[in-house]
């Protein structure tokens, strides 16, 4: 009897094995659903590379992981990140099968990014011969990313600019109640100063305005001032002050003069943008409030500055 139980229960135990294991269609099922998580927008790098090695093992083609590091890297912005991935993208490059592309027409489109890696990795360290070699290599290779490419060679020329820049922080100006002050005086013996350049008109300003308030917040603490300085042309004190109030904003609220002189002298040609400023007036990041080198320069003034 004793043995007949036995029998039963590994029989028992292999209807229950073949009963789970998975059919080939929802293994298939399994690995796009890991391969959409690799692509998954609110990954850290952190969950992204942990997650690459858990596909590595749910059978996830290696190409298609290294593809999710690319656009991870690029989507944020993250030249760190992208360079120390990049040995890993050349060799994709060697071994590309358009078969197994997840977000790459062809091995022109990766040979492309290795370019624009290498000039942003080039700019890094100031190497203007490099920087423009390798972007406009990546620009023949890949025309369609062209916009993506070009807009990093006028950030880089912008860079390069600002570089050699000192804004005069005892420019007279005015806040949203009609009260002179200064940059200077913004910034007493704080450690630095960021500026949100914005207008009433502007809805992606608008809709920042929350996420200025928590800089705000967040960087008091770490001896950085943050501050509003509206660019409306009509009216602007009392729509500035308006809006102040309708946001209950307790960050300086600054007009900037009618002359526009830091708009000019800092290349403002679109909104909503942020300048970092020093104390002596050298421009530490001039770029859009959600550029995440915004968060590198700042890291620069105090490391355990934090993203809210």
């Amino acid at each position: 009897m004793k043995s007949v139980i036995c029998v039963l229960i590994l029989c028992c135990g292999q209807l229950s094995l073949h009963a789970q294991a998975p059919t080939e269609a929802e293994a298939l099922a399994g690995v796009k659903a890991m391969v959409q998580r690799l692509f998954s927008q609110d990954l850290s790098a952190e969950d992204l590379m942990t997650l690459g090695k858990e596909a590595n093992k749910s059978g996830v083609p290696r190409q298609q992981i290294i593809e999710a590091k690319l656009v991870w890297g690029l989507r944020h912005q993250d030249t760190p990140f992208l360079v120390k991935v990049l040995p890993e993208i050349e060799i994709m490059a060697t071994n590309f099968d358009p078969t197994l592309a997840a977000a790459l027409p062809n091995v022109d489109a990766v040979k492309s990014f290795i370019s624009y890696i290498k000039a942003l990795k080039a700019g890094e360290v100031k190497d203007e011969d490099g920087f423009k070699q390798n972007i406009l290599e990546a620009i023949w290779l890949n025309p369609q990313q062209a916009p993506v490419f070009i807009q990093s060679m006028e950030k880089y020329r912008l860079q390069a600019k600002m570089a050699a820049l000192v804004v005069d922080l005892k420019t007279p100006l005015t806040n949203s109640v009609g009260e002179a002050t200064t940059l200077k005086d913004q910034l007493g013996n704080k450690k630095a100063l960021l500026l949100d350049f914005w207008a009433s008109w502007c809805g992606p300003c608008m809709q920042l305005m929350p996420r200025l308030k928590l800089k705000g917040e967040a960087l008091a603490s770490h001896g950085i001032v943050v501050a509003a300085m509206n660019k409306d042309d009509e009216n602007a004190e009392a729509t500035a002050e308006r809006i102040r109030q309708e946001q209950n904003a307790t960050i300086p609220w600054l007009i900037e003069p009618p002359e526009r002189p830091y708009t000019k002298q800092l290349e403002i040609a679109t909104i909503p943008r942020m300048i970092l400023l020093s104390p002596e007036g050298k421009v530490l990041f001039n770029g859009h409030p959600e550029d995440p080198a915004l968060w590198v320069a700042l890291k620069k003034i105090d490391a355990t500055i934090e993203a809210p």
